[in-house]
């Protein structure tokens, strides 16, 4: 018989994940409730879509693949998210029995709160607490301390050394210090740019890793986070699940279209208790109409705070942080299965710190259209990049070898330019580009962006993140008479970008119409 006293489903203004068949999310519901802690009807909705088995994909070690490599959850506080955060970690740890589960927020407060109510959970449940590990801890399995607080479970069988849930605070400098093979980022709306491109390249030996960020409407200065939104609103991202609460509509919500917000104004959306509750599926179960009205008087003379905060509108991005290629209309051009034919053309840059570089394939596909992507830095492994440069001559041989591009292409004036000598040893014929080059190159892959997408003008790629990331934080640095791509902010890497721009110089410049052969290049 069904549960009269559950409370009705609130459903998300937006939704999306990979397909799948197979979850194991209710056997996590199911734990959070032997632990005194049922889970909402959205709460069990996201946790089914963060533990999805993927029906294609395989791990390192050939096991069944998590659906979602990113899941997403944005939504005003005090509803779902936290909850939802502390039931994933349990499920982690006692379901899946991953070896290291990273729990991150902004602040050390946030993070201290979350290792807390965990211990508390663990420890007010026997069969839970008897995994603790006695030898670790002055209380079994359990480690305090400022910033050194983890939790850690008896060795097992399906894992030797213990799983471990370790609880850090993000530092402004990056995340490397974060990597797990499950990573919570808690707070995701002050995510910064370098804090990910630090952590996403560590995860690419990790078996089956998953990254899940926790937060509310985003900020002006909420980079990551929007594009995080602009990729999940529309789905189609293969490898991203996206939950988000906020009221509808977004815009034009109030009678008067010029409304000020401002407490007392007639017809504004605000004080709209069902425009708010749409935002926020806990309100009438933990949240009081009551409360909401008082925190609506309080917050008077700061509406737009309140709007973020309570309906889920998001603060427009500062004008400098705008890319010139919006996320969901890169996102629209992703195709899994695309391919180029013969003849491609190869792209190599580097970063100015040298701390990346990438290699870019460009070429027709069997259609007429583009096909972008990156090529890994070791052949048959999804690596992108190594450290320093030294990989970058002989792998460059390699596919020149392999493949017999139309052209390889190097920026006579970046980082990358003092390995075209050593290329050029090795037998390889160097394409070297000018400023002149680049931003024709520019121009001609904007122009494939924003083309028709089923023109053949228009590009594919495969929808990989760290292309998308690097394709969405480019924007325009204007020359005396053209334009090339610059870093939207000192954050962004836009290195891949660089990459498969050069080589569609090459492609332009030196590639033939003739179709011969599908290659099989991962991007």
């Amino acid at each position: 018989m069904a549960n009269l006293l559950r409370p009705a489903l609130v459903k998300p203004a937006y939704f999306t994940h990979p397909e799948y068949t197979q979850t194991l999310g209710p056997e996590v519901c199911d734990l959070a409730v032997m632990a005194g802690y049922a889970p909402d009807p959205e709460q069990e909705l996201a946790l089914n879509a963060m533990f999805a088995l993927s029906p294609t994909k395989r791990t390192l070690s050939g096991q069944v693949a998590t659906a979602a490599f990113e899941f997403a959850v944005v939504c005003s506080r005090q509803n779902m998210k936290t909850g939802l955060l502390k039931m994933a970690a349990l499920g982690w740890l006692f379901i899946t029995d991953q070896r290291l589960v990273v729990w991150s927020s902004h602040e050390m407060d946030t993070t201290e709160e979350a290792f807390d109510d965990i211990v508390n959970l663990i420890q007010g449940t026997p069969l839970m607490s008897k995994r603790l590990d006695p030898d670790f801890g002055k209380e079994d399995g359990v480690k305090r301390g400022n910033g050194k607080q983890l939790i850690k479970l008896r060795p097992s069988e399906a894992c030797p050394h213990g799983q471990r849930l370790k609880f850090k605070a993000r530092t402004k400098s990056g995340g490397r210090g974060l990597t797990g093979n499950k990573v919570i980022l808690d707070e995701a709306m002050y995510l910064q740019p370098s804090q990910l491109s630090s952590l996403v390249p560590t995860l690419s030996a990790v078996d089956d890793p998953q990254l899940v960020y926790g937060g509310s409407a985003g900020l002006a200065e909420s980079v990551v986070w929007r594009g995080i939104r602009d990729r999940g609103r529309p789905g189609g991202d293969p490898a991203l699940a996206y939950m988000e609460y906020c009221s509808q509509p977004e815009e034009n919500a109030c009678l008067d279209e010029a409304c000020t917000h401002a407490l007392g104004v007639e017809g504004c959306a605000l004080d709209d208790i069902e425009y708010i509750r749409q935002a926020n599926p806990a309100l009438e179960r933990r949240i009081s109409i009551e409360y909401i009205r008082n925190e609506r008087r309080t917050l008077a003379t700061k509406p737009d705070e309140y709007g973020r905060e309570r309906a889920g509108w998001w603060d427009k991005p500062d004008a400098g942080s705008e890319a010139l290629i919006k996320p969901d209309v890169w996102t629209n051009l992703a195709d899994p299965l695309s391919e180029p034919v013969d003849p491609v053309a190869f792209g190599l840059y580097t970063k100015i710190d040298r701390t990346a570089s990438a290699i870019g394939v460009v070429g027709r596909r069997a259609d007429g259209k583009l096909h972008v992507g990156i090529v890994p830095a070791v052949r048959g492994k999804s690596i992108d990049s190594l450290p320093g440069t030294a990989w970058i001559p002989d792998r460059i041989k390699e596919l020149v070898d392999q493949w017999k591009p139309c052209a390889v292409v190097v920026d006579g004036h970046s980082a990358a330019a003092s390995l075209i000598t050593t290329i050029e040893g090795l037998g390889v014929e160097v394409v070297k580009s000018n400023a002149t080059d680049l931003a024709k190159a520019c121009g001609a892959f904007y122009d494939a962006v924003t083309a028709d997408p089923d023109s053949a003008a228009s590009l594919r790629h495969r929808g990989a993140s760290p292309l998308t990331r690097s394709a969405t934080s480019a924007k325009r640095r204007d020359l005396s008479d053209a334009w090339a791509w610059d870093r939207k902010d000192k954050d962004s890497d836009i290195t891949q970008l660089m990459a498969v721009t050069l080589a569609l110089h090459g492609l332009i410049e030196h590639g033939t119409p003739e179709t011969v052969e599908v290659w099989g290049f991962l991007s």
